[in-house]
């Protein structure tokens, strides 16, 4: 493991703050590494939810005090997502059901861009929830899709993605890291290329980056962005940035009683107050953590803040993705394979998101030996990136994957688990 880092040093302060680390089954503790799913709840997130199911108004308005206070409420939340990403305002922030339900609603927005003679580029490299939409609507309104490729090293094909770019193009789908792989995709260069080569509409699939790394749409110059509040240690709750200069060209779902502008127009009915709660929590949270690793910068804007909690993070997990990369490579056994970015000289270009499978046994196996054996959850099939599982030729695969509340204890009780079963 590298030299202890600051996030390290706060570790036992950092995993007392998720109270499902205290949750035991049949007596003996669990060990949580399937953070890609859906990461644990903060203890804010939670007392939130119960603050502000409790006092807020169902719905906001500008009359009476309570509900001036869910309007305000409700405006703070949009406000926060804003920093978190970098967003110019509130205004570019929306709350949906879901990531995949965002992306769907984007998808019909845009579906008078699709026509016959246009086309919209999809990557192998993204998860279902950022392909379905754009094949459904593209294709119902006559358009072409057209998929980039991955390389035989499982990185985006990025010389394909310039190529099946033209005048004609009208969206390019891409993510900010694989959902299986945990590959990160260098944003900000390749919309740069994309926005060079053509005048399509870029937007982001974040969910798995959100939680570990940095986000700044105007830095990586897309046009939406999507990620989840489950994912980055909140409740189940879908955000979806659209910069405010592309609002000409989106017609959501929409009442006709709703408002026409931006965010509203997004927002198909009430919005889920106690679920904002909880996001509010975990982003208060995230600010609470860069404070506390950058006491100096304390008092700086929030997107500062927020930027400085991620940019901790990363470096933590990447030193907990050396300490994996190192004990897989001890183990030696011709019974392992791993999949994706394995150079540890390349770690800053990963999550600590690990695909492996054990010969001998399928992911389904493996996964009960592990919950059985050593009370440990992982993943098991194809982690809705079902392309990067085909190009393998594989059903399924198994993933391991870790968060900022992992440490190098839960990586040592994995390998002594596995190196169990392959024993046996």
């Amino acid at each position: 493991m590298a030299e202890p880092d600051i996030i390290l040093s706060l570790f036992n302060r950092i995993r007392s703050r998720f109270p499902a680390f205290s949750l035991e089954s049949g007596g003996r503790p669990r060990l949580y590494l399937n953070s890609g799913a859906g990461s644990l709840m903060v203890d804010s997130c939670l007392k939130e939810i119960t603050s502000y199911s409790a006092s807020l108004n169902p719905m906001p308005g500008q009359i009476t005090p309570a509900e001036k206070q869910t309007f305000e409420f409700q405006q703070q939340v949009r406000q926060l997502v804003a920093d978190f990403i970098g967003a110019s305002g509130p205004q570019e922030i929306s709350f949906h059901f879901s990531t995949t339900a965002a992306l769907f609603n984007l998808a019909f927005a845009l579906r008078g861009q699709f026509r016959p003679g246009k086309n919209l580029v999809v990557t192998d490299m993204d998860h279902f929830a950022n392909i379905s939409p754009w094949e459904n609507l593209g294709q119902a309104q006559g358009a072409e899709i057209r998929r980039v490729r991955l390389t035989p090293e499982l990185m985006l094909d990025r010389a394909d993605l310039l190529n099946k770019l033209d005048k004609d193009t009208v969206l390019v789908a891409l993510t900010g890291a694989s959902n299986v792989l945990g590959t990160i995709l260098p944003l900000t260069d390749l919309i740069s290329d994309i926005k060079q080569k053509s005048e399509a509409l870029v937007v982001v699939d974040a969910v798995h980056l959100a939680p570990h790394a940095p986000l700044d749409v105007r830095e990586f110059g897309c046009d939406f962005l999507a990620f989840s509040g489950y994912k980055i240690f909140g409740p189940m709750l879908g955000l979806l940035y659209s910069r405010q200069e592309t609002r000409d060209r989106l017609s959501p779902y929409r009442v006709e009683t709703n408002q026409e502008a931006l965010p509203n127009c997004w927002e198909q009915g009430m919005l889920p107050n106690p679920n904002l709660a909880g996001l509010k929590g975990a982003l208060d949270y995230l600010l609470e953590l860069g404070r506390t690793v950058h006491p100096r910068e304390s008092s700086a804007p929030p997107r500062k803040i927020f930027r400085l909690a991620l940019e901790a993070i990363k470096k933590y997990e990447q030193d907990l993705s050396l300490y994996f990369l190192e004990r897989w490579k001890k183990l030696q056994s011709p019974r392992l394979r791993f999949y994706g970015i394995e150079n540890t000289a390349r770690v800053s270009s990963r999550t600590p998101t690990f695909a492996l499978e054990v010969i001998g046994l399928t992911p389904a196996e493996l996964k009960k030996l592990l919950w059985e054996r050593g009370g440990i959850i992982i993943a098991d099939g194809n982690h809705y990136s079902a392309v990067v599982v085909r190009h393998l030729k594989k059903n399924a695969l198994n993933r391991v994957s870790l968060a900022h509340y992992d440490g190098p204890d839960s990586i040592d009780l994995f390998f002594d688990s596995l190196e169990n079963i392959l024993s046996h």
